[in-house]
């Protein structure tokens, strides 16, 4: 009998956690829709790239291409893409994140995810987008536009990895005081911490997502020690090197940098490095807001981006409208 007990409490967990994968994707799914994005996929360079797109021709519109951070993936920017009327959007889960390919042997530093998105862009055909990356993504985003400037129209870099601030942040000392990394789950509380410590303002996410995010994550742990342990190394050379900083300095194109006040992940501070660096940037911070803006206020995030862009491109018209005519 107790044997039977135990068969049924077994069948009725496995179908309550597939139940709840299953309402996760369905609202998923319902969020991609309400922001005219589809999934697709594409093998490129031994990588099967997941990503989400607009549904609107890519000639229609001015592109712009998202990059999340670490441990996160192509959703994060879904109900943000909401509010970027106008333009067509392609957010990719990079390499060794979300659905797209992790291969446990292959190194994920922020260089050569660089090198694997620019084969990722090629195979897409473009050749002129604004670039925007979160976190990890922003470094992976500005060593892409320096090594292509031709290709990037502006720059994004929303609390982005790319130097240390004057005043470290609550990761770094966690870090190095060999405590708990809080951007990695290893238990089903674990997610719950994440969001609080990532974001300031944390969004309203209805039964099952929190439960579903954190079985998923779990899953990814040893991948994302082993991504982490990669980013990690390369951020500290740079950081004793100064190995950014004739990256930035090179950047041709319009560059923004935004930031949440409270992030924990990367210091405010961080803000005026870029500024002493970058020659063509304009910066915002958001107050009460952490690591994640546009998942805390998606659609402020949307609108300063749109701001940006906008004035971007008057500047650029202006300047050529200058130009004098080749004789």
């Amino acid at each position: 009998m107790k044997i039977i007990i135990s068969l049924l409490l077994a069948v009725t967990l496995i179908g309550c956690t597939s139940i709840k994968h299953s309402l996760f994707d369905f609202g998923v799914g319902v969020e991609r829709s309400l922001s005219d994005l589809e999934r697709k996929q594409l093998n490129v360079g031994g990588y099967q790239w997941v990503y989400l797109e607009s549904q609107d021709s890519v000639q229609d519109k001015p592109v712009v291409i998202l990059l999340h951070g670490f441990a996160a993936e192509k959703d994060n920017w879904t109900r943000m893409a909401r509010f970027l009327e106008g333009y067509h959007i392609i957010a990719p889960d990079l390499p060794g994140h979300g659905e797209t390919t992790y291969l446990k042997d292959d190194f994920y530093g922020f260089d050569q995810q660089s090198l694997r998105l620019a084969e990722f862009i090629n195979a897409l055909g473009l050749t002129q987008f604004h670039l925007v990356g979160n976190s990890m993504g922003g470094a992976i985003a500005a060593l892409y536009a320096y090594r292509h400037p031709g290709f990037v129209s502006t720059l994004s870099l929303i609390d982005a990895v790319g130097f240390y601030g004057e005043e470290p942040s609550e990761l770094q000392r966690l870090i190095e005081q060999n405590k708990p990394n809080p951007l990695i789950v290893r238990s089903p509380e674990d997610m719950s911490r994440l969001m609080s410590f990532a974001m300031e303002q944390v969004p309203f996410l209805p039964w099952p997502a929190t439960d579903v995010l954190a079985d998923r994550a779990m899953a990814r742990e040893q991948a994302n020690d082993q991504i982490f342990n990669h980013i990690y190394k390369e951020s500290e050379s740079a950081r004793y090197s100064g190995g950014f900083t004739h990256i930035f300095e090179k950047l041709a194109m319009p560059t923004y940098v935004l930031w949440g006040e409270q992030d924990r992940v990367l210091h405010v501070s961080s803000v005026d490095k870029f500024l002493e660096h970058t020659p063509k940037i304009q910066t915002d911070i958001l107050p009460n807001v952490g690591h994640a803006p546009m998942l805390e206020v998606p659609e402020i995030t949307a609108g300063l981006l749109q701001s940006f862009w906008v004035l971007s491109e008057s500047a650029s018209q202006v300047a050529n409208h200058a130009l004098p005519e080749s004789p």
